[in-house]
């Protein structure tokens, strides 16, 4: 396929999908780096990805690019391919250690092939053959998906419409959804392999909720269904038994920075005794329940 972009227009658009203020307040660097400098790199490396022709995905004469959301290790932007295609990229932060996006994209790859009702698949990796640190990765865009965290000490929801904000949960959904993100991390536990999904972020960076969630009856089964787990930055060697009784641990925020093996770091709004028996008891029903379909 030819690379001749001449053809291809690429705008910046702003619908509400997300964060809606992009600038260089977003870019986490070392104390090496210039945070306008590699503000300035990472929009040339996420252009010259963009106006490639050279990928199936990107074929088309409009290219719409929209910042949506940012964490330590990466920002995400939405891509519009002639108003049609949208995907999500996830890009490396300029602190990220190179190698981090090929890390998860493999992760999530693996993780898909054994829940993909649940677990995003990534459709491509890319890295600049130049500059090794700076790495992306595509993934399918659920539009105006609603990520699960905590503001404060508050659990609730990021909402981009009609502008971006957080909805705190009531008692009842903070219950439901926290015991179903508990229920997942014992789900996704890899029996064949001994080993699980690690370096989770809760609080703001792991699950979504697609949109229209709210419509339907608030329990367990459709906030499973609506969820879409979207980050696995690591994945370790552990027996179960071992994973339930770190989780007990680390859930309740019950450590010392660094002896975390489970969590990336320390929750803004830890699980309760009650959030994580319950969250256990249900995630080894759905071990249970798909041992059984399988």
């Amino acid at each position: 396929m030819s690379s001749n972009n001449s053809k291809k227009e690429l705008i910046q658009s702003n619908y509400p999908l997300g964060i809606d203020n992009y600038s260089s307040w977003y870019i986490r660097n070392t104390k090496e780096q210039n945070q306008e400098n590699e503000f300035k790199k990472i929009n040339k490396f996420i252009t010259d990805f963009c106006m490639n022709n050279s990928f199936e995905e990107l074929q088309g004469t409009k290219i719409s690019l929209q910042f949506i959301n940012y964490g330590d290790t990466q920002l995400v932007f939405v891509i519009t391919i002639d108003n049609i295609k949208q995907y999500t990229l996830l890009i490396n932060q300029p602190k990220t250690n190179p190698g981090q996006s090929f890390t998860e994209f493999t992760n999530l790859t693996n993780f898909n092939k054994l829940y993909p009702e649940i677990i995003i698949k990534p459709i491509k990796y890319y890295v600049n053959p130049s500059n090794p640190q700076q790495e992306l990765y595509m993934t399918p865009y659920y539009y105006q998906a609603r990520c699960v965290g905590v503001e404060e000490k508050e659990w609730g929801e990021w909402i981009p419409e009609p502008y971006y904000h957080f909805r705190i949960y009531n008692k009842k959904e903070s219950k439901i959804i926290k015991k179903c993100i508990v229920a997942m991390m014992i789900k996704f536990y890899d029996e064949k392999n001994k080993c699980s999904i690690a370096n989770y972020s809760l609080d703001g960076d792991d699950f979504m909720l697609k949109k229209g969630y709210e419509k339907e009856e608030l329990n367990e089964e459709n906030i499973i269904k609506n969820f879409v787990f979207i980050a696995a930055r690591k994945v370790i060697k552990i027996e179960l038994d071992e994973l339930i009784n770190r989780m007990k641990k680390e859930l309740r925020n019950d450590f010392k920075e660094g002896e975390n093996i489970i969590l990336r770091k320390k929750l803004r709004g830890p699980f309760t005794d009650e959030d994580i028996e319950e969250g256990i008891k249900y995630g080894m029903q759905l071990r249970k329940k798909n041992n059984i379909n399988n």
